[in-house]
């Protein structure tokens, strides 16, 4: 009974061990998993030895797969620098590590380098593949040689006085700049920018620069200083040429009161000078027309009028007969050899026939006398 039921049982124990080896194979490579992390600006790379395969593992997140049969990659795809200076502390080696070229003009210059650039996210297989196996590895193998390479070729380019000038200066890093993004570009690397920094001259000729600037300085505070004076010369122009308007025009304003006083003075005196010879030329008509009616007929009874007229209150006395004989005035003759007695008579003859008495002689004067 026994060896009957041994043997009874050896085909089911036969039938379970492929399922118990399956399972212990399976606990073994769960056991054999290990997890795998990509940081927050880290993307991972996992590579199939077995079926030659690549996978991209994005970022922030934890993997798990065989570690015999896969390799395991990450990769920094954040902003990084590369720095190159002469600073041995400050740079990203422990030496001096500035980059040296030789200008146009045949000077040597040594100028700080930094070049800020960063892994493609999409390429990070064939930079794996075609370039290294850590960003680190890129930045040495890759960005490195080729910065200094392609940096130095632009900046051979200028010569000492076009690399003085900040501008030129300027547009050159921005030249090296777009020639390393794109000899780097088919690796999967992207370039930023390329600045240059700090640089320094051949002792001799740092010391004609240091010359040159204390020139610059003293030119720059003379043509400020002209500057200040041709402004202040200006400013005195101006109030100058303000206070000689204002005289200008109170001298104009003078003149025309003067000129408008002596227009109106001549007016003045044109207008007395013209009543002036309207007068005169009256009284000289006057005298022209009198001068003719003297010369006239009735000239001499208007002359006997006039003295008559003038007689009429005058006292005229006859002075008597001298013992001699002789008479020193006779009245009567007078007046006869005047006229005025014919004229006396010839009005008493008129104003009789009228009717009219003739009026008293003038007093003082006696009634004519043959004597």
């Amino acid at each position: 009974m026994p060896i009957t039921g041994f043997r009874s049982a050896r085909p089911s124990s036969r039938r379970a061990l492929p399922a118990l080896a399956a399972s212990l194979a399976l606990a073994l490579a769960a056991a054999a998993c290990a997890p795998h992390r990509t940081g927050p600006t880290e993307v991972g790379v996992v590579f199939n030895k077995l079926t030659r395969s690549l996978e991209i593992k994005p970022a922030g997140a934890t993997y798990f797969f065989l570690p015999f049969v896969n390799d395991w990659r990450t990769f920094d795809i954040s902003q990084r620098s590369l720095v190159m200076n002469s600073d041995a502390g400050s740079g990203d080696r422990r030496e001096r590590d500035d980059l040296r070229f030789k200008t146009r003009d045949g000077n040597d210059i040594d100028t700080d380098v930094t070049v800020r650039w960063r892994i493609d996210p999409s390429r990070v297989g064939a930079i794996w593949q075609q370039v290294a196996a850590s960003s680190d590895e890129v930045e040495h193998r890759l960005v490195r040689p080729l910065t200094r390479t392609y940096v130095r070729d632009v900046l051979n380019r200028l010569d000492s006085e076009e690399f003085y000038n900040p501008r030129l200066r300027f547009a050159a890093a921005n030249d090296a700049t777009r020639l390393l993004a794109e000899r780097l570009q088919p690796y999967g690397v992207i370039v930023e920018v390329v600045l240059l920094g700090d640089f320094s001259f051949k002792h001799e000729y740092q010391r004609l620069i240091n010359l040159r600037k204390e020139a610059e300085k003293q030119a720059e505070k003379l043509e400020a200083e002209i500057h200040a004076t041709q402004e202040a010369n200006q400013a005195n122009l101006q109030a100058r040429v303000a206070q000689l308007t204002q005289e200008l025009t109170a001298a104009q304003g003078g003149f025309e009161q003067a000129k408008r006083e002596a227009d109106a003075y001549v007016i003045k005196r044109q207008q007395e000078a013209q009543a002036t010879l309207a007068e005169r030329s009256a009284t000289a008509t006057g005298i022209q027309r009198e001068r003719a009616a003297l010369n006239s007929s009735a000239g001499d009874a208007y002359v006997n009028l006039q003295l008559i007229e003038a007689l009429q209150k005058k006292e005229i006395r006859q002075i008597p007969k001298l013992p001699g004989g002789n008479i020193i005035i006779d009245g009567n003759e007078l007046l006869r050899q005047l006229g005025v007695l014919r004229y006396q008579q010839g009005r008493d003859s008129r104003e009789a026939d009228s009717g009219t008495a003739a009026p008293n002689p003038p007093s003082g004067t006696s009634p004519p006398n043959d004597h």
